[in-house]
């Protein structure tokens, strides 16, 4: 039997040939995979990726005050991208709220916007000023054409006054006392609720041609520190325990609770001036640096009901100057030396305000 032997180094060639060539198409495809990267970036590890059949070159940046977590997103057919190769776009993109950068999604279809064309979200309107507060209004001092006539004045005798008591959903008791001596006074006020004294107010003084003539009047109310005005005669002018303020004295003036009696003074010894449309003008200040020109314009008769029983009152009503000025409703009793069987006074539009109704009247000493 005839047998062919292969050449010595035959097989071995032919296999060199083959190793040659796969290391040839190797090196083809790693240039062909690799021709595709952005060399401006450092390749830190990279690890050759498939030939591509699209190329993604820019994507739109999401500006935000922190860096944000990449959501990796499946797209067929596309070179992943590496959060560090983001091509950063020319044009400036506006810087979003964090909280607005939170809120808003991020569509595939913004991520592949064409360097172009990039879409940019809407910046919100913010305004960082907080809306100022509603001021009171300020006191307003007599003016040359606004002048404070002086009355006549025909004063009570001394009395406590005890009235049913309102602010808002609280109801209590009120008492008024006057005691008038030769040439001095004192009228207290004091509100209770539930047994609790909620109110004091006292005014002190003498008398002159126009009146009551106050000289102190304080204010405490529960839980907050007591507040004073005070009547410098001497030196004509109002001063103040706590603020700096000052207004002039004018004659007449009273304080915040002298008023309720003085205005029944001055209509006593003057009945024309409770007719309808009648005016009693006077300077009237509180204890906070507060002080204006109150007028009380006569609103005719009017009935009020009390626990005595019907009263056939004479109504004044002192509108306010502005938004926060101090309203007041009060009906006096001409039976009753003038004296308010019920009072109502109201600073703003928001007050529940305060209301005083009758309960009974005492002239003992």
């Amino acid at each position: 039997m005839h047998t062919t032997r292969e050449e010595p180094g035959f097989g071995h060639g032919r296999r060199r040939k083959v190793l040659a060539a796969l290391a040839t198409l190797a090196v083809l495809l790693h240039a062909s995979a690799l021709s595709g990267l952005d060399w401006a970036w450092p390749q830190h590890d990279a690890t050759p990726l498939p030939a591509p059949a699209m190329q993604v070159r820019a994507v739109v940046p999401i500006a935000v005050n922190e860096p944000v977590e990449p959501t990796p997103v499946m797209l067929p057919m596309l070179v992943p991208v590496r959060a560090e190769r983001v091509v950063l776009m020319s044009a400036p993109v506006p810087r979003l709220p964090r909280a607005a950068a939170q809120a808003a999604p991020v569509e595939a279809a913004a991520v592949l916007a064409p360097a172009a064309a990039p879409v940019a979200a809407p910046m919100p309107t913010l305004s960082l000023a907080a809306p100022a507060p509603a001021q009171p209004a300020q006191a307003e001092a007599a003016t040359p054409e606004e002048s404070i006539p002086t009355y006549r004045t025909q004063l009570p005798p001394a009395v406590t006054l005890r009235y049913d008591m309102q602010r808002g959903a609280l109801h209590g008791n009120g008492e008024l006392q006057w005691r008038p001596g030769a040439d001095r006074y004192e009228l207290k006020l004091e509100g209770r609720v539930a047994g609790l004294t909620v109110l004091t107010q006292v005014s002190q003084g003498g008398f002159d041609g126009a009146g009551i003539a106050p000289q102190r009047f304080t204010d405490r109310r529960i839980r907050r520190p007591l507040t004073a005005a005070n009547f410098q005669r001497d030196a004509g002018k109002i001063t103040y325990s706590g603020p700096q303020t000052e207004y002039p004295l004018h004659a007449g003036a009273q304080d915040r609770l002298s008023w309720m009696i003085e205005l029944g003074a001055v209509v006593a010894a003057e009945p024309a001036l409770g007719r309808a449309d009648a005016k009693v003008t006077m300077f009237v200040s509180g204890s906070h640096g507060d002080a204006g020109v109150w007028v009380f314009r006569s609103m005719g008769p009017d009935v009020v009901d009390s626990r005595s029983g019907r009263v056939d009152a004479i109504r004044f009503k002192r509108e306010p100057r502005g938004p926060y000025d101090t309203t007041v409703d009060v009906w006096l009793d001409p039976k009753r030396h003038h004296l308010p069987v019920r009072a109502t006074l109201r600073a703003g539009p928001n007050d529940d305000g305060f209301d005083l109704r009758l309960q009974d009247m005492d002239t003992s000493p």
